[in-house]
Parts: C-alpha cells; sequence; structure tokens
C-alpha cells in the first residue's frame, strides 16, 4: 500500500504572522540592505580605480560611476 503525501505549496498552511515572523522581517531587510550596499561600495570602488581610457572602452565616463547606482543622470 503506498501512501501520497501532498508537499505542493497550496497544501501548506499560510504563513503566520507570529512575533517571530514580524520582527524577523525587518532585520532580513535590514540585512540584505546591507549585504546590497556593500556590493554596490565594492563596484563603485573598483570602477573608480579604472584609468579614463578604460571607463570610456566599456561606454562610462567618470562621472557616470555614481549616477549608475542612484539613477541619476549627473555625468551626462
Amino acid at each position: 500500500m503506498q501512501a501520497f503525501i501532498n508537499t505542493s505549496s497550496a497544501a501548506r498552511a499560510p504563513r503566520s504572522t507570529s512575533l517571530l515572523h514580524r520582527v524577523g522581517s525587518p532585520v532580513i531587510r535590514a540585512g540584505r540592505w546591507l549585504r546590497d550596499s556593500s556590493r554596490r561600495h565594492s563596484v563603485i570602488n573598483e570602477l573608480d580605480r579604472l584609468s579614463d581610457r578604460e571607463l570610456a572602452d566599456i561606454g562610462l565616463a567618470r562621472g557616470d560611476i555614481r549616477s549608475i547606482f542612484t539613477g541619476t543622470n549627473a555625468g551626462r
């Protein structure tokens, strides 16, 4: 005799809004923001180390570097 166990997401209980979830979610978002911020700064620093010629080869001007991450057009 075989038993069938439904493991689809529809069969699972809905996510609870427990205290742990309400407190943990902002903490997780803050951690992700810090991680992403660190990665952005690493990329900015790497691009800053390139020469003007190397930046031109990839289609960037020095003034474009930070605007890429902020969404502004400061360098153009």
